[in-house]
Parts: structure tokens; sequence; C-alpha cells
């Protein structure tokens, strides 16, 4: 008689373009086992055959009850639009993530949902934003639009302009006044931590402090910013302006360093999007 094999999930990573990013899945896998769900970790970034596989083994990989898509990286995204197109289940799903990804194109969906964000110009080039600072009326945030970890970005002033080893398109933002901290929200569905820490381009270890007792107002703001963009597992990068909390980033499935709760959160979400018949076994 076959024995049914155990509900298994698979992890979309970039462990090879970004090491040491994914600490939450090792909690996360322990939560699982506990479950009797077993997680596979599959790095996107090494090659893999494109035209290999089914729905639930795209590029050769592990099959999998469910796909977890760990990571913005462009060949993340590849491998999850093939898994995705083929059928197979996504946590984010795969549409969900790739909006996210596109930076201009989530700013423009959170300001048609009444989410506070900076006023933004998409600018084509480093030539172009350095044109446009000179005509500033004084600094302004500028980051590349298909930018990750914060490499790249930063303040310029007139006079300044972006690195020339960092690839445009760019996003150029009005400054938001504030305490100087970057607030980091990090939430599955409706529950969430608050993290306020010193940005620091590129920095994937700096120090977040907790919020025990966030504003609620703040914990409003990144829940909608979520929702607006239809995530599960997210997280949101804030700042206190004048007039309140304003969103300067979303994430989809973010690292969620820090937040010891994290595990149980996504292993909630996780046995929620199993399909049925992979829940009976667990």
């Amino acid at each position: 008689m076959n024995r049914r094999r155990g509900p298994r999930v698979a992890a979309l990573v970039e462990a090879g373009t970004a090491p040491g990013r994914n600490p939450v899945l090792r909690g996360l896998a322990e939560v699982l086992a506990g479950h009797g769900v077993a997680l596979d970790l599959v790095d996107a970034t090494v090659p893999w055959l494109v035209n290999a596989g089914t729905h639930d083994t795209a590029g050769g990989g592990p099959e999998a009850d469910l796909w977890l898509l760990k990571g913005d990286h462009p060949a993340v995204l590849a491998r999850a639009g093939i898994l995705a197109d083929g059928g197979a289940r996504c946590l984010n799903d795969y549409d969900r993530t790739a909006r996210a990804a596109d930076k201009s194109r989530a700013l423009a969906i959170l300001h048609r949902a009444g989410v506070a964000v900076p006023a933004t110009l998409a600018v084509a080039d480093g030539d172009s934003v350095a044109h446009l600072l000179e005509h500033a009326d004084g600094p302004r945030f500028v980051k590349p639009l298909r930018g990750a970890h914060g490499v790249g970005a930063g303040l310029l002033h007139p006079g300044q302009r972006p690195p020339v080893a960092v690839e445009g398109p760019w996003l150029v933002q009005e400054v938001v006044t504030g305490d100087g901290l970057d607030v980091k929200v990090y939430g599955v569905a409706e529950r969430c931590a608050v993290r306020r820490s010193v940005f620091s381009p590129g920095c994937l270890d700096g120090t977040r402090i907790p919020d025990h007792r966030p504003d609620p107002a703040l914990v409003r703001t990144a829940i909608a910013a979520a929702q607006a963009l239809e995530l599960t597992c997210w997280g949101v990068d804030l700042l206190i302006g004048v007039d309140g909390p304003v969103v300067v980033d979303v994430n989809a499935f973010p690292g969620y360093r820090t937040v010891g709760d994290a595990p149980s959160w996504l292993a909630d979400a996780v046995l929620g999007e199993l399909p049925t018949r992979a829940r009976r076994t667990a």
C-alpha cells in the first residue's frame, strides 16, 4: 500500500545574493515540522533550468504543495512566475508579490487607496536626476526603482547625482521631515510588530528597537498599506511626518528580524494556505 507523503512547502529565496537574509525560515521550519509539514529552501539565484519540471517543480526543484515567495530578486520573481503560470499555489500570491516589487506601481496603488506616500517623480537615468536636483528647492530622497536593501538610496542635494555604479531608473521623492528614525512594521495578515531603526543603505543587520506601544495611527497606516497591495506576509517602512505616518516602502515577505513571534504567525498563514488534501495529512 502506498503511503501518502506529508505536506511539503518550498521557499524561493535569494541566498546567493543576500547571505543570511532568511533567518526567520529556520524558525518557521521548526514550527511547521511540529505540524508534520516539511520546508525546503530553493535558491533561485543559482543556475536553474527554465524549461524543466512541472508546475510543482519548475527549474527541477522539489515538489511542493505551497511555495513561499521569500524575496523580490528578479530571479526569484522569474521562477515564481513559471510556477504560478503552471497553477502552483504561492504565498504571497505571485501577481501581488510582483506588484509590490514594482515600487512606482505600489506607490500609485497606495496613493489611490488614501495611504499617505511622498510625492514621487520617476526619472529615467542619473543625468536626468542630477538635472532635476539642480532646479530643486532643496534635497530629495533618491532611490533606484528596482533597488533592494537600500543600496544606492540616499538624500541628495542640488549639485549631487546618484551613484554611477547603480542602475536606474530612479525615484525622486520629497523629503519627509521627522525624527530621523525609520519605522518598520512587520506583519502577517493583521498581526504585526513595530521596530524603529536608523536608515543605513545596504545594511541588513542594523539595530532595530522594539516599539511595544506604537501610535495606533502608525499601525493602522501599515495595515492599510498591506491590504491595499493584498499582501498576507508584509513589511512596511514608514516615516513620521508633521501630518502623521508616511509610507515610503512596502516589501512582500520581509525578513522579520527581531520579531520572535514571526515563525508562528507565518506557520498559521502557511497552514491556512495549504490545499485541503495536504492539510488532512499534516
